[in-house]
């Protein structure tokens, strides 16, 4: 089956089982389903993956963009982005889309198999999202958010990516991630994110008072990246269709929080050949988890 396919597959999936929120709870965050207003899946896309400088191999080119895998919302109120996750390690209920303020579910992106036991080794309720920055209006670059190891000082995800986003009209424009190509031992290092990659990204978007979250899963397109490949990741977005005032005209972005998912436990002894946040594994190690499940 093409990329192509399987996103419209998993697309449509996905969307069935998006259930109505919430009521509003405590924290400025809210959020109701807007039945009428369904989101569009392709107003985010990744456009290319460009190899790091270090790696001096051939890669494949993407024919067309790829759409996100799959979108929530669009829902009216507040998702409350700015209320960060803290220690920001993928627990159950410590962020947006780890189920905290009960907007989304825990398993919005992923299925019930897929939680793992991270704060608790014996329990399996763990999302594992983490939140890697936010970004004001429609262009500029994220202001990171920070990971804490138990017992540990606050890392700045800064040290290891960055993300940039710039308006090329009036509702659209392109972003790109990029990763450091020594992510690998900075994590050691930090005693940080060792043993398994991430796997899926994420954009939860705010315009006015509506908001939706657009995620990639980058177990569907192994067929698109190659596997162990440190890439600089490209898309694009558009507020068309899915924000819109009463006038029918669509509105810009007041805010986006950006989430990766599938961290780990702390590593008590670094493993720096599976140590992986984003450049090597989030395009990539992710089959090898896939096969493992097979």
């Amino acid at each position: 089956m093409s990329v192509s396919a399987k996103i419209l597959t998993i697309t449509a999936l996905c969307f069935a089982s998006f259930a109505t929120l919430a009521a509003p709870v405590p924290g400025g965050a809210s959020g109701t389903l807007d039945p009428s207003n369904p989101c569009n899946a392709s107003n985010w896309q990744i456009t290319g993956g460009i190899p790091s400088a270090s790696y001096t191999g051939s890669v494949p080119t993407l024919s067309s963009p790829i759409s996100a895998t799959s979108c929530a919302g669009v829902f009216s109120g507040n998702e409350g982005p700015a209320l960060s996750p803290s220690p920001n390690l993928g627990y159950l209920n410590d962020g947006l889309l780890n189920g905290q303020f009960g907007l989304l579910s825990p398993t919005q992106f992923i299925q019930p198999s897929q939680l793992m036991a991270l704060k608790n080794p014996n329990a399996a309720v763990d999302p594992g999202w983490v939140m890697l920055g936010q970004l004001n209006g429609n262009a500029g670059e994220l202001s990171y958010s920070s990971v804490t190891s138990p017992g540990g000082t606050a890392f700045s995800l800064s040290n290891v990516l960055e993300y940039l986003q710039t308006q090329t009209s009036n509702v659209g424009g392109t972003w790109q991630l990029t990763v450091d190509p020594n992510i690998v031992s900075i994590l050691a290092q930090n005693n940080l994110f060792s043993g398994r990659s991430f796997d899926q990204l994420a954009f939860s978007v705010k315009s006015s008072t509506n908001w939706a979250v657009y995620d990639f899963d980058f177990t569907l397109m192994d067929d698109a990246f190659q596997l162990g490949i440190p890439y600089i990741i490209t898309g694009t977005w558009t507020m068309a269709d899915d924000f819109e005032n009463k006038n029918g005209n669509s509105q810009d972005i007041s805010h986006i929080s950006v989430w990766a998912r599938d961290p780990v436990m702390v590593a008590t002894v670094p493993e720096p050949a599976s140590a992986a946040l984003l450049g090597i594994g989030l395009l990539g190690l992710a089959a090898v988890r896939r096969r493992k499940r097979v």
